[in-house]
């Protein structure tokens, strides 16, 4: 299965609280915009009227007929958003003026509302003189200083949620690897969990949602357990109830052979070869349930392992010497079952060939039966590949299966080879000292 295919919990977290606060941010700077931007508005202008209000009042107390002069300052370069006029309201001339106002009238006719100039660069405000009606003042602030005042209040807002949404988003990831680290534990403990071996079950770990999952896994190994040594006990008490009365009708078919009459010798040696085949599958049974016990190697040849073989009519080459470092047991069950499929399919001969490559050994067994056609043959390579070992798998019989389980047992694998007769199939299997692997 890819692994890196799959969805990550915590890389979604992770996406969803970065997507949160974006949002978060967002929304934030849409509501300053619209909320402070609106206050600043208010507050620019109540100050627009109030500056107003005092120069308006320090002029009300001057002569009528002064003109009003300015100083330009010693540094000519310093900004100047608040500016202020005199007009003559007849003749539009600017009577007195700040330093940075304009040197037009911005207005000429008084206005009772806050207003802007006709270029829009002023919010202006203006203010009549009830000693000097023909006069009127007139207070502006630069449109652009506001602008700019709004924008540094929204943005200084935006960066400053954005700062705390990541700073939260940092820590919030933080919390959750640091919570997630007992599932990632968890995990670890129970992939190298075996319900036979003491004290490897997984540990608390100390979270209370990873509590029914960790009771739920013992229970399970416990249960796996129990059925595990059932299992090796029916095994061993069958091999030894089973093995005995089919020795014993061999033995007595063999001595009925010897004694019967020519016309009841077919009968009984095909009696005897139907005994031999329910021993051979009885065997390979037994074999493949002997659940959890470990492959016990040591160094045989492939000649060895056919020795105590008996199979009638099928002429059997072997190709190689070499020495196999596996299980007599299983190997030589496997090797019944593979050979017994052979004569079924109608072979006369088996070449069995040997061979140690880099990757570990290898061997190889090619019939000249009615061979199996190519989708078959992709049905069965695929069944192999995912263990599916049901009835549709494709996989017929047990020789395959069988190969199949004491192969993987081996850490090894089943190939089905393409050839242009007959069937060919090879297991391979890495090499193993023969010390690690032999019990003591």
């Amino acid at each position: 299965m890819n692994m890196q295919g799959l969805p990550s919990i915590r890389r979604r977290l992770t996406a969803s609280l970065l997507l949160i606060a974006l949002l978060f941010g967002l929304l934030t700077a849409g509501m300053v915009w619209y909320v402070v931007g609106h206050e600043m508005e208010e507050l620019m202008d109540q100050e627009l009227r109030e500056a107003g209000e005092i120069i308006h009042n320090v002029l009300a107390m001057a002569p009528v007929d002064q003109r009003f002069t300015v100083s330009t300052p010693g540094n000519d370069e310093y900004e100047e958003h608040l500016v202020w006029q005199l007009v003559e309201v007849s003749t539009g001339e600017v009577k007195g003026r700040s330093h940075k106002a304009p040197l037009a009238a911005m207005l000429t006719q008084h206005q009772a509302h806050l207003t802007q100039t006709a270029d829009h660069q002023w919010r202006v405000i203006t203010f009549d003189f009830k000693h000097n009606p023909d006069r009127m003042l007139v207070v502006a602030q630069s449109q652009s200083e506001r602008v700019e005042a709004q924008e540094n209040a929204v943005l200084y807002t935006l960066l400053g949620t954005l700062l705390m949404s990541m700073t939260a988003v940092l820590v919030m990831n933080w919390r959750v690897g640091r919570e997630f680290k007992p599932l990632l534990q968890l995990s670890k403990e129970i992939e190298s969990y075996d319900p036979l071996r003491e004290g490897s079950a997984p540990k608390s770990a100390g979270r209370l949602e990873l509590l029914p999952i960790e009771r739920a896994i013992s229970d399970l190994g416990h249960r796996l357990a129990r059925r595990v040594v059932t299992e090796r006990a029916f095994t061993s008490h069958a091999a030894h109830a089973l093995r005995t009365p089919v020795a014993g009708i061999d033995t007595q078919l063999a001595m009925a052979l010897r004694e019967a009459p020519e016309a009841l010798r077919p009968r009984l040696l095909q009696a005897r070869q139907a005994t031999t085949r329910l021993a051979r599958v009885m065997q390979a049974l037994l074999t493949m349930f002997r659940s959890g016990v470990e492959p016990q190697r040591k160094p045989v040849t492939l000649a060895d392992l056919l020795g105590p073989l008996f199979f009638n009519a099928l002429e059997l080459t072997v190709i190689g010497d070499e020495q196999l470092h596996v299980d007599p047991d299983l190997f030589a069950a496997v090797l019944l079952n593979l050979l017994d499929n052979a004569q079924r399919y109608q072979s006369r001969s088996v070449t069995l060939s040997t061979a140690h490559a880099p990757g570990g050994c290898r061997l190889r067994l090619h019939d000249d039966g009615q061979g199996c056609p190519p989708a078959q043959l992709a049905s069965m390579r695929e069944a192999l590949a995912c263990q599916d070992y049901s009835p549709g798998s494709g996989l017929k019989g047990l020789g395959l299966i069988l190969a199949d389980l004491v192969l993987r047992a081996h850490g090894g694998r089943v190939e089905l080879l393409d050839v242009a007769h007959g069937f060919c199939i090879e297991l391979a299997w890495p090499e193993t000292t023969v010390g690690a692997s032999e019990p003591a």
